[in-house]
């Protein structure tokens, strides 16, 4: 795991917003294409939108996969510190390395 003190910035994305956009009809259309109401449909674009909604699927599920298995680590790190502090004489030890009676 690589430690960094400073967060470098990313570069400023370019946002390009079309004048005359309506994305609810947009959307629609895609609805349309995906449930095969729309008639002027061929195969290719059907095969390329199913691996797309596929190919997000599994992000998705990789993201969560990731997320919940750093949640796992960050959680047995807690408790074997915790662990180590309350229930080991480690501490105690350490602290008479540097205090000496």
């Amino acid at each position: 795991m690589k430690i960094v003190f400073f967060k470098r910035s990313k570069p400023k994305a370019f946002e390009y917003k079309p004048l005359y956009y309506d994305k609810k009809k947009d959307d629609r259309e895609k609805r349309k294409r995906e449930l095969g109401l729309d008639n002027s449909h061929d195969s290719s674009a059907m095969m390329k939108g199913e691996l797309q909604r596929r190919w997000r699927k599994g992000e998705t599920n990789t993201k969560e996969k990731t997320s919940s298995m750093k949640f796992v680590i960050y959680l047995l790190i807690a408790i074997m510190s915790v662990y180590l502090i309350f229930f080991t004489d480690l501490v105690q030890k350490i602290v008479q390395i540097f205090i000496p009676n």
